[in-house]
């Protein structure tokens, strides 16, 4: 999903919907658990899922956009979370990987990323990955998109993709 104001850039993260959605979801069984105050058990569960649900759908609405590609040369990668951005060229990017896995009877994506921060060496003794690289996992819920797209528009800006398509 696109929520970028430049054309140019393209940003992903989840439906704004999806995060009131959750808010309003987490609000009721908060308002439930007060209703059924005569049942502790289940006013304490009925409480504990609705602040849950309110605070992922704060996290959804305020870790906007949650992957964020910027062209240029070369193209920056950045990343939001509840701690900042943080912005990767492709050589600051080991790998970004496209896991498919069976779940539950269907096929679920992972968009796996290696990443090294300012402070960290690249590569590892061996010739292979750095020791001091982050992992980031991004599903669909995160980007809000399928992830081919975003594999597809990242491997056209020049990062290196692996995928088991």
């Amino acid at each position: 999903m696109d929520n970028s104001g430049d054309p140019s850039t393209r940003s992903w993260s989840t439906p704004v919907g999806a995060g009131i959605a959750g808010c309003v979801g987490g609000l009721i069984l908060l308002g439930g658990a007060i209703l059924v105050a005569n049942d502790p058990a289940g006013s304490v569960l009925m409480g504990i899922a609705g602040v849950l649900l309110v605070g992922l759908g704060a996290y959804t609405l305020i870790v906007r956009p949650r992957l964020e590609l910027s062209p240029g040369n070369p193209a920056t990668l950045t990343v939001r979370s509840l701690t900042g951005r943080r912005s990767y060229t492709p050589d600051r990017v080991e790998r970004i990987r496209l896991l498919s896995m069976r779940r539950v009877g269907r096929r679920v994506g992972q968009l796996e990323m290696d990443v090294l921060d300012d402070d960290a060496e690249p590569g590892g003794p061996d010739g292979g990955f750095s020791d001091d690289a982050r992992l980031l996992v991004f599903s669909r819920w995160d980007l809000g998109t399928d992830l081919i797209s975003v594999v597809d528009e990242l491997r056209a800006a020049g990062f290196r993709v692996d995928d088991d398509r």
